[in-house]
Formats: structure tokens, C-alpha cells, sequence
């Protein structure tokens, strides 16, 4: 899954709407514990920035919410986002950058895989847009 940056538009008004990768650090941005390092692509170059923040969270959920909270900019799935993009609660920030994608596995604890499983981790194929 591609994951890009977000803000919400009372932060980048208040804050500023950065115009390259190495504008985030002087931003707030909403990190994991080990996010110290945000890589990021458009295509033809690649940059790595060392981002900081306030706050480390272990939470999806919580980086979203504050993001939306104006509290800093958040890396996230675009599918996470969807919903307060919609509503204008979040905006893409350096919209022709994203991170590195990451990976989405589906774990069963056997091979014997009952029909419905079989047909969810399908389903998760399908929307993933992986084969």
C-alpha cells in the first residue's frame, strides 16, 4: 500500500504548507517510535529527511486523529484518509511525493482454509490491487 503525507488545512494555515521534502523538519510530524526518517519518491528522485515532532505514537488510529486535530503532518494510507478527505478534514501534502509502500500480509494458522477465509483474503487481493 503507497502511503503519502497529510495535513489538516488549519495546520498548513497556521504552519505553513511545505514545498519540499526538506521543509519537514520544521514541521510537527506525527511519528512512529522508530520513524525517526521519512524516505520519499516522486518518480525521479528519492529523499530522506529526518523528521521529529512532540509526539510518537504506536497508533494509526491516534496519528490520524491528531493529524486531523491539526497537530502535525501524519505519513498514512491514502484508504485510511479516505473518509476526512472527503470531508476536508485532511489534505495531501507534497502531492507529488510518497514514501516507500508497505506491505499487507494475510496470516491463517493453517493451509485448510475455510471457503469464507479463502474468499476474504481474495477480496482483501482485490481491493489491494494485488494479485
Amino acid at each position: 500500500m503507497p502511503r503519502y503525507l497529510y495535513a489538516s488545512p488549519r495546520y498548513l494555515e497556521l504552519f505553513g504548507e511545505p514545498s519540499a521534502p526538506t521543509d519537514l523538519v520544521k514541521h510537527e510530524c506525527l511519528c512512529f517510535p522508530k520513524g525517526n526518517t521519512w524516505t520519499l519518491h516522486d518518480g525521479t528522485q528519492t529523499a530522506e529527511v529526518a523528521v521529529g515532532g512532540r509526539y510518537r505514537l504506536n497508533s494509526i488510529g491516534i496519528i490520524r486523529r491528531m493529524a486531523t486535530l491539526d497537530l502535525g503532518i501524519a505519513m498514512l494510507a491514502q484508504d485510511v484518509v479516505a473518509e476526512d478527505l472527503v470531508d476536508g478534514r485532511l489534505r495531501r501534502v507534497l502531492p507529488d511525493w510518497r514514501t516507500t509502500p508497505i506491505s499487507v500480509h494475510a496470516i491463517t494458522e493453517t493451509r485448510l482454509l475455510p471457503a469464507k477465509t479463502q474468499r476474504f483474503i481474495e477480496l482483501l487481493r482485490e481491493c489491494l490491487g494485488q494479485a
